[in-house]
């Protein structure tokens, strides 16, 4: 979830300047995986709400919205600072993804990301035009990232920091042990690796989940993504916890989980 997005500073209450608060809430969305078949609305349509802590102190808040179209998926996130926070910034961080399904195949179609706030120029826009007819895929990628024009080209499916959630939740399993995935991360593609390596029991809403452990380590910056996935509740990230240098960083809580219009689940 290493990609991109805003950067917060939050002086006086933190000990280090410039922490990238709500950069890490698309983060914790973005590094996940990648598997290419899926049939149409096979997730249920859901509003997830996130707290974002530091320290143990909540500083932000996310909102994640899924919901079917007559082609596919829409996902949409909204991040903004929270209590104390909220009184040094009004940084926030809207996105928007849209994901077709493409002969039992789910192909990323259009992303746009919106910043605002102190940091400038991190602004995101660009789509996807895929031939379907070749084997494998082609997709020709074009836009703007961070005020420069892209133009790629891709022969797999990919993903970015939003949409990654939806291959997430319908693939993780606890009987597969590795993931890869694509990922345009600043205007550039790569790929990364998630690796489940162990499960524990939660109480979520006073209910008992168990849930699954999935870590990123990125060996050259010391760094390690720790996402702990709930099967009962459709592979939701009940638990984000990212880790610099062998110690937290921050942590993201499930707050409350809604699907379908169904009663909503609170913690």
């Amino acid at each position: 979830m290493q990609g991109q997005t805003i950067m917060i500073t939050l002086k006086n209450i933190l000990p280090r300047p410039n922490i990238q608060l709500l950069q890490i809430v698309s983060i914790f969305f973005g590094l996940l995986f990648s598997h290419n078949l899926f049939a149409q609305n096979d997730l249920p349509e859901f509003h997830a709400k996130y707290a974002v802590q530091k320290l143990g102190v909540k500083l932000a808040e996310a909102t994640y919205h899924l919901s079917h179209t007559d082609t596919g998926y829409k996902f949409t996130h909204n991040s903004q600072l929270h209590g104390v926070a909220r009184m040094l910034g009004k940084d926030s961080v809207s996105a928007v993804s849209y994901v077709d399904e493409v002969d039992g195949t789910l192909l990323l179609k259009k992303y746009h990301y919106v910043q605002q706030g102190r940091e400038k120029n991190k602004d995101e826009k660009f789509s996807i035009q895929w031939n379907t007819s070749s084997k494998p895929v082609k997709g020709i990628i074009t836009g703007v990232v961070r005020s420069k024009l892209i133009s790629l080209e891709t022969d797999k499916a990919v993903w970015e920091p939003l949409s990654f959630q939806i291959p997430l939740m319908l693939e993780a399993d606890k009987d597969i042990k590795e993931y890869l995935y694509n990922a345009i991360l600043k205007g550039e593609i790569n790929t990364y690796n998630f690796v489940l390596t162990s499960s524990k029991s939660v109480t979520f809403a006073n209910k008992q989940y168990q849930i699954l452990q999935m870590v990123h380590t990125d060996t050259h910056r010391n760094h390690q993504l720790h996402i702990w996935l709930a099967p009962e509740l459709n592979n939701i990230p009940v638990i984000i916890v990212n880790y610099r240098d062998g110690k937290e960083h921050s942590r993201m809580q499930l707050e409350s989980v809604q699907f379908n219009n169904e009663k909503t689940i609170k913690s």
